[in-house]
């Protein structure tokens, strides 16, 4: 009999093989011998034949992609096997290419969280021993810690006041300093003020992202009239560079000061104003009250109290009730 089996023949006898819930359980549990292998649910193992396609337009197909879950989670996981009968060195990037591509399937449903992925490589090569690193990450030797894991930058935590001292040209400290009171119009202007020096020595191009990002942040807490001057101001800075900076700030902070008060006293107004209207309509009520009593229609309560006919009739309903 002959051994000599055609390699397309025998990679696809290898797929058969594995591509079974029973003998995928035996070779993560009894052969790879995976902690967390008996929690699997053998019923929810499904198998993916789906091709990914990577943002170079070229296709992706994994020999066997299954899809699990775990007994005590309701997290599922993949199980990403490559069937080799030759040393690849290239494998871990296939491998992270798989990956990736898994992911982004998951992402692409509205997936919020990704799923593990286990991969695999089952060898049956002759001539040669898998001799090459099994480490995904082993290209990443220095960022290893760091490439899957990532870092919160609360702008709102950071203290920026010791970058600042040193009136460098640097926009990320003024603008992080600035954010982390864009909602008080007060302390805003204080720290604008406290800025002005380091403002004045930025070079022209951050001078233009940050009037970029004023634009976004102060302006829209200016009056109308405001942000018309706003945008001179803007504009005589972007002609003459920081020297221009003490007057925008200056300016800027009278405007912020002039749109709180005008806020104030608009809130003011308008409490006043609905203070009346609930004043006139308790009057209203009560009238109303008294009308019913004394026997009055509910046509004659609506004309004298301006009040609803069907608010009338509620009213009517509790009193009699």
């Amino acid at each position: 009999m002959n051994s000599d089996i055609p390699p397309m023949q025998h990679d696809t006898t290898f797929k058969l093989l594995l591509k079974d819930k029973k003998e995928l359980l035996l070779l993560i549990k009894d052969i790879l011998k995976y902690k967390w292998a008996d929690s699997i649910e053998e019923d929810s193992i499904e198998f993916d034949d789906s091709e990914f396609v990577t943002q170079h337009l070229s296709q992706l197909r994994a020999d066997i992609v299954a899809k699990a879950k775990l007994k005590d989670t309701e997290v599922f996981f993949y199980i990403l096997i490559e069937n080799q009968s030759t040393v690849r060195r290239d494998m871990a990037q296939k491998i992270l290419k798989y990956m990736v591509s898994l992911w982004w399937k998951e992402l692409s449903k509205g997936a919020e969280n990704l799923p593990p992925v286990i991969p695999i490589v089952v060898y049956n090569g002759i001539n040669e021993k898998w001799n090459i690193s099994t480490d995904l990450m082993e290209a990443f030797e220095t960022f290893k810690d760091d490439v899957f894991r990532y870092r919160v930058v609360d702008v709102f935590e950071i203290d920026v006041k010791h970058i600042l001292e040193q009136e460098r040209d640097l926009l990320m400290p003024i603008v992080f300093y600035l954010e982390q009171v864009r909602e008080d119009r007060d302390e805003l202007i204080r720290r604008l003020f406290a800025v002005e020096k380091n403002l004045e020595k930025l070079s022209s191009e951050n001078i233009e992202r940050f009037l970029r990002w004023a634009y976004y942040i102060i302006r829209p807490r200016l009056t109308e009239e405001g942000r018309e001057e706003y945008d001179r101001l803007s504009e005589r800075v972007e002609r003459g560079g920081g020297k221009n900076m003490g007057d925008f700030v200056s300016n800027v902070a009278r405007l912020l000061d002039e749109a709180k008060t005008k806020d104030f006293n608009l809130g003011l107004q308008q409490g006043l104003q609905q203070g009346l209207k609930q004043g006139m309509r308790e009057s209203q009520i009560k009238i109303a009250k008294k009308m019913i009593l004394k026997g009055a229609k509910d046509e004659e309560i609506a004309e004298i109290t301006e009040l609803d006919i069907e608010e009338i009739k509620k009213l009517r309903k509790e009193l009699l009730n």
